[in-house]
């Protein structure tokens, strides 16, 4: 198929219609999706000849879903499904597996073991051009409200940014740990989050480094926090080393100083607590070694956890 083919395609997307559940009439998870794979197929995150539900995925899908006129994320395992019925979408299954509708993503993960698109379409992602107009044929093709096309392409601009800025986080890597930097500027500001958070989140495998806890919604997002060490109100470090990931839970301890860890990376707990219950949220883990990733490079700073242990921390 030529380009003409699959601006057509992404125009007739087989969708939902429905005027009162979506703000333009269709239903918009289909032209989502699809944005966030040619947003990161542009900037090497992802393989559209093998298509896996990954983090960068995930996130891409909740930043642009969080646009709409929506109260809820549209679950990211429906349109991964479904697009195979739109003829550029391949999906093979687990051998002895039945196809069906997946009810979550790890549903989706336990049937499906490979997606890709046409090779015809991957050339044309690959595109500037061509790319381009299919992006532009998915905010046009009478999916979205003029007041979410508008926010849309302020998005697209922000996470387009925010693969720049994790470059230079990545490149910090090979430097010597420093409190603070200056490589964020004006332009990086509302890209900086998106980029911290996938960092960590993809170094720690989504996984709480005090408790082991790894939360993902049907929707795909991760109730897991990437947390600085050093506030980045005060010393704006996005460094790796100046990040953790958290649960909600030892995010806030760790904050408040009722936990820290020490210079063998085992968890320390706050002399402060007095009492506990059940003892399974705090105190269980006193002494325990950090979950850590894998590359040595991308632990912790020691200058960073001995402010933490020194200023925050409540012996």
């Amino acid at each position: 198929m030529n380009l003409g083919d699959y601006l057509t395609k992404f125009k007739e997307l087989h969708v939902d219609k429905n005027k009162n559940r979506y703000s333009a009439g269709k239903a918009p998870h289909k032209p989502i999706l699809l944005l966030s794979l040619i947003l990161l197929s542009k900037n090497n995150k992802i393989d559209l000849s093998d298509i896996k539900p990954n983090i960068y995925l995930r996130e891409t899908w909740a930043e642009l879903w969080k646009i709409l006129s929506y109260n809820r994320t549209g679950p990211i395992y429906l349109p991964l499904y479904h697009l195979r019925s739109d003829g550029f979408w391949k999906i093979e299954f687990k051998k002895h597996v039945h196809p069906h509708q997946p009810r979550s993503i790890h549903e989706f993960n336990s049937i499906v073991s490979s997606i890709t698109l046409d090779d015809d379409l991957i050339d044309l992602i690959d595109d500037d051009n061509s790319r381009n107009k299919l992006i532009n044929s998915l905010l046009n093709g009478g999916y979205f409200s003029e007041i979410e096309i508008n926010n849309l392409k302020k998005a697209i601009r922000i996470i387009d940014r925010s693969f720049d800025y994790e470059k230079k986080l990545i490149l910090l890597i090979n430097d010597e740990f420093k409190m603070s930097h200056n490589i964020l500027t004006s332009e990086f500001k509302p890209s900086r989050d998106p980029a911290f958070r996938r960092i960590v989140l993809t170094s720690y495998n989504e996984t709480c480094s005090v408790c082991g806890v790894k939360l993902i919604t049907s929707s795909g997002i991760s109730i897991i926090d990437a947390a600085h060490i050093l506030p980045f109100s005060q010393y704006n470090n996005d460094d790796i080393r100046n990040g953790m990931a958290l649960c909600k839970t030892h995010h806030w301890l760790f904050d408040k100083g009722l936990i820290s860890v020490d210079d063998h990376y085992r968890v320390l707990v706050s002399g402060a607590v007095e009492e506990e219950t059940p003892e399974s949220v705090l105190t269980k883990f006193n002494k325990n070694d950090m979950i850590m990733p894998n590359e040595s490079s991308k632990y912790p700073s020691q200058v960073a956890l001995d402010w933490h242990r020194e200023r925050i921390f409540q012996r």
